[in-house]
């Protein structure tokens, strides 16, 4: 049973040394196209899933639960603010998330 235990660490261990590699990928999205940047995100999110390591903290909020990838407001999103209530909209499969800043 011990080497099954340690196996499970080395593979989460190289998720998530491959999770922060792609959070610095997505953190500068003026220096990569579009595309690159869904590719990206799409692994991001599948890597986090796949492994049960969770998403950062920083990008939890700002990924579309429909097309999985990370929103960037003016970019590829669209911000309302009506009511202390934050609309993000994506603008790839038009879902709407909703941000209450009430409590």
């Amino acid at each position: 049973m011990p080497r099954k235990k340690s196996l499970k660490k080395s593979r989460q261990h190289r998720a998530k040394l491959a999770q922060n590699y792609l959070q610095k990928i997505l953190e500068e999205p003026k220096n990569n196209s579009e595309e690159f940047l869904k590719t990206v995100s799409k692994q991001l999110w599948n890597i986090s899933t796949r492994h049960r390591i969770g998403l950062p903290e920083k990008f939890k909020d700002r990924f579309c639960r429909k097309c999985k990838y990370l929103l960037y407001p003016g970019l590829n999103s669209r911000v309302r603010i009506r009511s202390k209530v934050r609309f993000l909209t994506c603008n790839e499969c038009g879902i709407t998330k909703r941000k209450d800043f009430r409590r």
